[in-house]
C-alpha cells in the first residue's frame, strides 16, 4: 500500500514538473512572438486566458471552412472559456465541444502556418502528443511567412 501511494506522488511530482515546464515554455513562446509583433502587454502570455487573448492577436484573423473569424485577440479566448462553461450541458454541450475543438485545430494550424513550413507536423504532433507549448517555444524567433491560407 506504501509502495503504491509512493508511485502515485512521484507521478504526480513527474506530472506537475512536466507542466510547469510546458507552461513556462509556453509563456516564454507566445511572449516572445507577440513582442516581435509588437502587441501590446506582451507579458500577458504568463497569464491563463490572457494568454488566449496574446496568441489570437498573433495570429489576427483566419478562414475556418468559409467562415472568416476577424478580430481573433476576442474571439479566441470567449470560445475556449465560453465552450468550457457550455460543455456540460447534455448533447449540445458535446457538439460546442466537437466545435471548439475543430476550432483550435483550425487555430492552431494558422499560428503555426504563419511562422514554420512544417504547420501541418507540428498541428498534428500537438493534438496527439499535447507539444503545443513546445513548438511554440521553437518557433518564438521565427519571421511571419508571407503567405495566404484557407482551411
Amino acid at each position: 500500500m506504501e509502495l503504491v501511494l509512493l508511485l502515485i506522488a512521484t507521478l504526480g511530482i513527474f506530472f506537475f514538473l512536466i507542466g510547469a515546464v510546458f507552461y513556462v515554455l509556453k509563456s516564454i513562446g507566445l511572449a516572445t512572438l507577440a513582442a516581435n509583433k509588437g502587441i501590446d502587454l506582451p507579458w500577458l502570455a504568463w497569464i491563463p486566458v490572457a494568454d488566449l487573448y496574446i496568441a489570437g492577436a498573433i495570429v489576427e484573423e483566419m478562414n475556418l471552412f468559409g467562415i472568416r473569424f476577424t478580430n481573433l485577440a476576442l474571439w479566441t479566448p470567449l470560445i475556449v472559456c465560453g465552450g468550457a462553461c457550455l460543455a456540460p450541458i447534455p448533447v449540445i454541450g458535446w457538439l460546442i465541444t466537437v466545435g471548439v475543438f475543430i476550432f483550435g485545430i483550425g487555430f492552431t494550424y494558422y499560428l503555426f502556418d504563419i511562422y514554420t513550413e512544417n504547420a501541418t507536423i507540428f498541428t498534428v504532433l500537438s493534438i496527439f502528443l499535447a507539444l503545443w507549448a513546445v513548438f511554440i517555444f521553437v518557433i518564438r524567433n521565427n519571421k511571419p511567412r508571407n503567405m495566404d491560407i484557407n482551411i
